[in-house]
This record gives structure tokens, sequence and C-alpha cells, in this order.
């Protein structure tokens, strides 16, 4: 046995969540669509069929956890937190600047147990730190931690969205979206861009197979099966960058989730991060950290915020 590291760095916790893969593939995936022979693929498209690459992005954080009262009696348990999902423009030959297309920001009160209350806007005085305008969400959940999984569904669900309204402006694009592929049927052009790894989908010796990508090479595809057909999906496994001897097996690895082709793939090497760049290099890619920063900024100083809830909430 030897220990590898991670190359992420500690306060993003690690990219692989999951236990150990299964001795057989899952009953929900057919790995067998691509290919007979589960072995490394170097694709040979050098050139992507797309110009215009749009990566879609969203962030989310908590100011202050909240608690609604009925006579000095705990009714729910609550949280405000502030949302915000953007897409930026990039160029897959980049032979011009990348610029945000779309920013979106939303700020949240979200009350359990199926509690509702109105809407409300934070003043300061003086004024110029703009209206803070909060609306309400609830969930019929009740536990302490509802409010967050709640806050975090209300933002992806702000990201298909956008994923969904961009496809409709455009249809030439190739859409990237960081995370799961949404939920949108038949659209060629989104893709999913995996960073993590939950459940492997495959079984140990197909795995054994991804660990020993090189750089640029890619598993076969394999067909996720799901509750609702209209939403399977091929996905497979792409090495960004070979990992250096010190780091664990599947470092520098991605999962890509999409309708078709492959066309992508240098698209994905070229934004590539390195670790001097953003500390979960390379799986954050260059675009989606520059619009992480964006997001955050459009966001606002959390602090600051904070400073303004606890001042609001005073006044009753």
């Amino acid at each position: 046995m030897k220990l590898r590291l991670d190359p992420w760095a500690a306060e993003y916790n690690t990219a692989y969540f999951a236990e150990d893969a299964p001795l057989n593939t899952p009953e929900r995936v057919n790995v067998l669509v691509e290919t007979d022979s589960w072995q490394a693929i170097r694709p040979t498209v050098a050139n992507t069929p797309w110009d215009k690459l749009l990566f879609i992005d969203g962030g989310r954080r908590i100011e202050a956890r909240v608690l609604l009262e009925l006579d000095r009696e705990q009714v729910a348990f609550g949280a405000m937190g502030t949302f915000a999902v953007g897409a930026v423009d990039c160029c897959s030959r980049q032979s011009r600047g990348a610029e945000v297309l779309e920013a979106i920001v939303e700020r949240i009160c979200a009350l359990g147990g199926g509690h509702t209350l109105p809407a409300f806007n934070i003043e300061t005085r003086p004024s110029n730190l703009g209206l803070l305008k909060y609306k309400i969400s609830e969930t019929k959940e009740r536990d302490a931690e509802a409010v967050v999984r709640h806050l975090q569904e209300v933002m992806l669900k702000a990201e298909q969205l956008l994923a969904a309204r961009l496809v409709q402006h455009h249809p030439d694009a190739l859409i990237i979206c960081d995370g799961p592929r949404p939920l949108i049927s038949g659209e060629k052009n989104v893709v999913g861009y995996v960073k993590t790894i939950h459940d492997p989908r495959l079984s140990r010796e197909q795995l054994g197979v991804v660990r020993g990508l090189e750089e640029g090479e890619r598993s076969p595809v394999y067909l996720v099966h799901t509750k609702d057909a209209n939403h399977d999906y091929f996905e497979w496994f792409l090495r960004l960058r070979d990992p250096r001897p010190w780091l664990y097996s599947l470092a520098g690895m991605v999962r890509i989730q999409a309708y078709a082709g492959e066309h992508f793939r240098d698209s994905m090497t070229k934004f590539a991060s390195r670790q001097h760049q953003d500390p979960r290099a390379p799986q954050q890619l260059l675009p989606t950290r520059a619009l992480e920063s964006e997001l955050r900024r459009r966001m606002g100083d959390a602090q600051i915020i904070r400073r303004r809830i606890t001042e609001y909430l005073s006044q009753f």
C-alpha cells in the first residue's frame, strides 16, 4: 500500500467521494454502446465544430442562520443566503478574449416546515451600499439543514433555466455546465462537466482502465439510464493532465455527460487550469474560475451583508 496525495486544496474536500467500485457494472449502465473492448481511447479529431463555448456555473453562500419564532417559541429553521448563476462566452480557438455573457444574483430567505413570510428589503443609512432584496422560499422539510439544501436546489433550478435560455438564443454554441448535465431533453449542444466522483458507475475492472488513462485519453462512452428515459445520457471519463507520481491515480480526471460527440475534447484540455492558477487544478476550467470570481464579486461582501442583516433584525 502507498499513500498518494489529492492535489486539491484541503478546503475543497476531495474530488473522489466513492467508497469503492462494484465488482460488476450496475444494471442501469450500458458500457457496450461504443465498443466491446474496454480500453483507453485517444480521440483523433483535432478541431472542434463549435467556435463559441458558453460555460455556465453558479455559486451560493449562507450569510445568516435564522429561526422563525412565534411568542418566543421556535416555529421553523431558516437561512438567509445569496446565490448567483452566470455564463461566460469563450472562443474554442482562443482567438478572442472571454466575456461574461450573463450574471444573475438572487437573495433568498429560506424557511422550513412550509412556513412563509412576505418578501422584505434591507436598507442602510447612508444608502450608498444599495438595497438588499430578499425573496421568501419555503420547503416542507423541517430539519436545520433542509433550508441549505433548498437554497442549493433553487440555485440549480436557476442554472437549468439559464441553460435552456442559452440553448434558444445560441443554438450554434456548445454549452458546458459545471456539474451534472441539466435535465434538458434532446439538446445535443448541452454537456455536463463533472469534477467530482460520488458513484463510479463502472465495475472495478473498468475503473482500472480509467485509472490508467494518459493525458488526452478517454474511456469508452457508456450509457446511463435514468428514471425518465428522456433524460438518459452518455458519459465518459477524460484525463485532462497526467498525474504526478505522488498524486492518486484519478487526479486530473473529469466525467463528461452529453448526448453526442467527442469533438470538444481539445477544448476541455485547452482550458484546464494549472496548480498555480486554481486549488482544484486541473479539473477547474479557467473560464469557470473567472466566472466564479465575478459571481462572488456581484454577490457582495458576506461580512458587510451579515452586519446589515443584524441591523435589520434588531429593529423588530
